[in-house]
């Protein structure tokens, strides 16, 4: 007997084959059988009549990592049709621990939280046998973060790795990839990232090649300086021979509409010349991401309390804007992309009256200077302040979803509480909804078959990151599976209400188990932790 027969749906495998009606029956966590011609008793049987049934989608791109020793059970993204994250993105995750690392838990949960997770945190091994015996409600799998890599051994401190650190900083990176990382990332507009310069990142990239890794980097640049950021990226995959992947690929800068073509073209003229290069994406024409980071990473120097002490300073201030709308082929921050009409707070802990509110709007109210208002929230929150940034074109964001050699990623994490849905602000739709509406912009505007549009977010995303057993509706597969209503599938979260629940996700099965059904979280935890494939 089955454990469950999910029968007379659409089969949409994830390989990119024509879809066809048929049945996938369950047997102890993994698919026993699919195809056109499944029959047999079950524990428990799911009429998929005039619904597509699919592989779980993966997630290419999560901040889940730091969040996961939290405990949440990550219904916001089962709930949109996710059962893997691959985690540790922008060169920022929990591993290995350094000072200020966790400031935002400390505010929120206490010192005694911190010194805890400095304890899991301090090494690679440890981390992942501790995420190990949570319950978890997602698959995940996990990235070295550069930017912990450099601040355990140089902290924030800017200018080049001597060659002790840079020994000390690849010892790191292969521990990692013993352990069963899948490559590491950058996130090169954060501090500490964006002190490394390529030479390092080359010396990295050769350590976690030798093990078959991935390189993913937030580049340096996303709006005047993409192209020049994106060959950067490329470069060290030439130079090291690792697969690089762009993340959340974009174009930022209403100006700079139509340069994702340029874009693309460096992607498909160095993946022809034998250089293997992916990104993935988000679809919505807003970023989210830390405040303090839109600061010029020299004033970040030092720290986070270095950084407030500066911004005590007026004189230094107002150096701080300058640098920001005057230096902006130096450094492009998305206030000065965005403009302070266009920042929007969405965590402010010690100051939640400003969450739901724009730059300009609390400078009006309060009758200061914008940069001001800015320097202010930073400084009465200690740097744990987040913000969405509106900046982007819809032309190039539809183009690059498109585009055969982009998967899909949210670039947000589990939320560590259930939200009511009908909560204004304190978050990104991303968060709650882009898978759905990944495939709702493709179903709306024709852009790609059905069959092709999940392979992206499945098998491709699987191979991409060298995951084995996910991604595909294949026997002797772990039963990874969504079931949903592909024209009636609506992401009805928003900027203003960005936990809204989606409509069109029915069933969402991890490992055997149903944990979504009629698109609400059951309560179901059985998630795991992925370790990469061995080298092949």
């Amino acid at each position: 007997m089955f454990d469950l027969l999910i029968k007379n749906g659409l089969i949409v495998d994830g390989s990119g084959s024509a879809p066809y009606i048929g049945s996938v029956a369950v047997k102890d966590s993994k698919i026993a059988a699919v195809g056109p011609d499944v029959s047999g008793e079950a524990a428990r049987v799911i009429n998929a009549e005039g619904l597509i049934v699919s592989p779980g989608f993966i997630d290419s791109h999560s901040h889940s990592d730091q969040e996961i020793l939290l405990g949440p059970d990550g219904y916001n993204m089962l709930e949109q049709g996710i059962t893997t994250q691959i985690t540790g993105q922008c060169g920022m995750g929990p591993v290995p621990a350094y000072p200020g690392l966790f400031e935002g838990i400390r505010q929120k949960y206490g010192q005694e939280k911190v010194d805890e997770l400095n304890e899991i945190c301090s090494s690679y091994k440890g981390f992942l046998e501790a995420v190990e015996k949570l319950d978890l409600g997602v698959n995940i799998a996990f990235y070295a973060s550069q930017g912990n890599i450099r601040g355990k051994v140089m902290g924030f401190r800017m200018g080049d790795a001597n060659e002790e650190e840079t020994e000390e900083m690849k010892k790191l990176m292969a521990e990692a990839m013993e352990a069963g990382f899948l490559g590491f990332t950058s996130g090169l507009i954060y501090a500490p990232s964006i002190y490394a310069g390529t030479k390092e990142l080359i010396e990295i990239a050769k350590v976690a090649n030798k093990y078959g890794g991935n390189y993913a980097s937030h580049i340096r640049g996303e709006g005047c300086k993409v192209k020049e950021a994106m060959l950067e990226a490329i470069h060290i995959g030439e130079e090291s021979g690792i697969p690089v992947i762009i993340s959340h690929l974009k174009v930022k800068g209403r100006q700079y509409e139509g340069e994702s073509v340029n874009m693309l073209k460096i992607i498909d003229d160095y993946n022809a010349k034998g250089v293997t290069v992916w990104a993935e994406q988000y679809p919505y024409l807003a970023s989210a991401t830390s405040l303090t980071s839109q600061i010029p990473p020299q004033f970040a120097e030092g720290g986070n309390d270095k950084m407030i002490e500066r911004m005590k300073d007026p004189a230094m201030r107002k150096e701080m804007e300058r640098c920001v709308f005057e230096e902006y082929e130096k450094f492009e921050s998305n206030i000065y992309g965005a403009g302070y009409d266009g920042v929007l707070i969405t965590e402010a802990y010690q100051t939640p009256q400003y969450v739901g509110k724009y730059i300009s709007e609390i400078a009006e109210a309060e009758g200061k200077h914008p940069f001001d208002t800015i320097c202010d929230i930073i400084t009465a929150n200690n740097g744990v302040v987040q913000c969405n940034y509106f900046s982007q074109n819809e032309s190039d964001m539809l183009r690059i979803i498109a585009h055969p050699r982009v998967m899909g990623g949210c670039d947000a994490s589990n939320y560590t509480e259930h939200q009511d849905p009908e909560r204004q602000g304190g978050g990104h739709p991303r968060g709650t909804s882009t898978m759905v509406r990944r495939l709702e912009l493709i179903r709306d505007h024709d852009l790609l078959p059905i069959e092709e549009s999940i392979r992206r977010i499945t098998s491709l995303a699987a191979q991409v990151a060298h995951l084995e057993g996910v991604g595909q509706l294949k026997e002797g597969m772990f039963a990874d599976i969504c079931v949903f209503d592909y024209k009636g599938l609506k992401a009805n979260s928003d900027f203003v209400h960005p936990f809204r629940k989606n409509e069109g996700i029915e069933y969402v099965v991890v490992g055997g188990k149903v944990a979504v059904e009629k698109g609400t979280f059951n309560g179901t935890r059985n998630g795991r932790v992925l370790r990469r494939a061995a080298k092949k």
